[in-house]
């Protein structure tokens, strides 16, 4: 008996989707050790072990896969963020779990985060859009937190810009230091996350309970 077409046509659909996965997870690899403009179609081709026939199927040019990788981690991370009221009940802990949920996509992401985090402004100006985006959309959270948190009394008053940029800068390093130089898991995840936010949140100087 003859498999009716609109089965056929579901199963030939989620065949194409699985195809590209696959080519996205191995274009996110190359460009994760060697860079975007190290990187070319004929080495995603061969990494994917796919035809050239088979990669115009899916994207027009380097250009287009590289932006669809980009996108797929900004909207994994902007999912994962919840905005944290500081009047709530503990504000503390639910951004500890912002951050570990965050963490968690890092590192189940570890090409694509590398990739991201690798590649600066400058590239193409689609590129750059995508990039200033995310950045700007992460910027906006941590100075609106600081600003909020601060004026709640939460925090002391600091200057937002310049914290939010130091902020964002030992992640992006913290990140990179233990996707590429110290790479491991459990419970690795849970202490990132602990001492991104004990960092982020105290500093380094003992407080006066703490010195007691």
């Amino acid at each position: 008996m003859r498999e009716p077409s609109s089965r056929r046509s579901v199963r030939a659909e989620v065949q194409r989707g699985v195809r590209r996965e696959e080519i996205l997870n191995a274009a996110a690899a190359l460009f994760g050790r060697r860079g975007y403009h190290a990187t070319t179609v004929a080495d995603v081709i061969d990494a994917a072990a796919i035809s050239r026939g088979t990669f115009y199927l899916y994207f027009d040019n380097k250009d287009t896969l590289f932006l669809e990788l980009i996108e797929q981690f900004i909207q994994r991370i902007m999912a994962v963020v919840r905005v944290v009221d500081p009047t709530g009940e503990d504000p503390t802990g639910k951004i500890y779990d912002n951050v570990r949920r965050v963490v968690d996509v890092v590192f189940d992401n570890r090409d694509l985060t590398v990739m991201v985090l690798r590649e600066g402004i400058g590239l193409k100006p689609d590129v750059d859009e995508k990039l200033q985006r995310f950045y700007g959309f992460v910027r906006e959270m941590v100075e609106g937190a600081l600003a909020n948190g601060a004026r709640l009394g939460f925090i002391r008053k600091v200057n937002e810009e310049i914290v939010a940029t130091a902020l964002i800068g030992s992640i992006k390093e913290v990140f990179l230091h233990h996707l590429i130089g110290a790479p491991g898991d459990a419970p690795l995840r849970e202490s990132v996350a602990e001492s991104l936010l004990d960092f982020g949140l105290r500093g380094l100087l003992h407080t006066a309970r703490e010195r007691d």
